[in-house]
């Protein structure tokens, strides 16, 4: 009777309740997709197809990971970066054309989503690479041009503007010891050597993901990206990251594809 009476007092269950609860959250979908991807395109005993379609997929998996993961944004954009340079070798024995990396400038953004320390941060960084690119391609070394330190500068302009904060740029920087080390030069991130114009990609990369990561927008909170289809602002933070992901990401790229190392050690310290 005492059960009985315990089983009538309990509350009733609610359809659809439970199950909603186990779905995964879309961070958690997207880690989930990133490894799985990754590890196909890892593994050597798999078709070189097989590997290849995993990496494609894997570049936009990784994105998505910094997207909804926040506490993931360095992994989720340097291995999307990574996944990228992965599928362009593999494209390339396969007889596959792929366009080569491309900086892009912000030409079609309006405003970020990101606090303005550290959008004027992103700057300065952006204006340093261009500002070492137009010196490098002034004096044809590496693989530098006009163009690419123009790309650079722009997106400075555009990341100091949507801070609305005073322009603290310098303009001009040191770059003795680049020019000391014109083809290569020890990385002060890793100890590792590398060429000199892929270290300065690297380094404008990894100024811009550590200003995003230490955005006063930024949560270590997984849950937040489970609710996202009600909150607005979230929308807003995640379109901005995902700008600023596949951002830096091509800066990462071009430095692999100049030569930077792309192994885990290089990339992640």
């Amino acid at each position: 009777m005492l059960v009985a009476s315990l089983t009538a007092c309990s509350a009733p269950r609610i359809a659809g309740r439970a199950e909603a609860e186990q779905q995964p959250s879309p961070c958690e979908k997207a880690y989930a997709d990133a490894t799985a991807n990754a590890d196909i395109m890892a593994n050597k005993s798999r078709h070189i197809v097989m590997r290849y379609l995993a990496a494609q997929e894997a570049v936009s998996d990784w994105a998505n990971t910094a997207v909804y993961c926040p506490a993931r944004f360095a992994d989720g954009t340097l291995r999307s970066a990574q996944a990228r340079h992965t599928a362009r070798l593999m494209a390339a024995r396969l007889a596959i054309n792929i366009a080569q990396p491309t900086l892009s400038r912000c030409d079609d953004i309006d405003s970020l989503d990101i606090d303005a320390d550290s959008l004027s941060a992103m700057s300065v960084a952006e204006d340093q690479a261009g500002f070492a690119m137009g010196v490098f391609a002034a004096r044809s070394i590496g693989h530098a041009t006009l163009d690419i330190s123009d790309r650079h500068k722009t997106t400075s302009q555009r990341l100091i503007s949507f801070s609305e904060v005073e322009d603290t740029r310098a303009k001009t920087y040191d770059v003795t010891k680049l020019l000391a080390h014109p083809d290569t030069i020890v990385d002060s991130a890793t100890g590792l050597f590398a060429p000199t114009d892929a270290v300065i990609e690297m380094n404008c990369a990894r100024s811009e993901i550590a200003a995003v990561a230490s955005s006063s927008n930024s949560t270590s909170d997984s849950a937040q990206s489970r609710t996202t289809a009600e909150n607005s602002s979230d929308d807003s933070r995640q379109q901005s990251l995902g700008i600023l992901t596949s951002m830096i990401a091509d800066r990462v790229d071009l430095a692999l594809t100049w030569g930077y190392p792309s192994f885990d050690e290089a990339l992640f310290k």
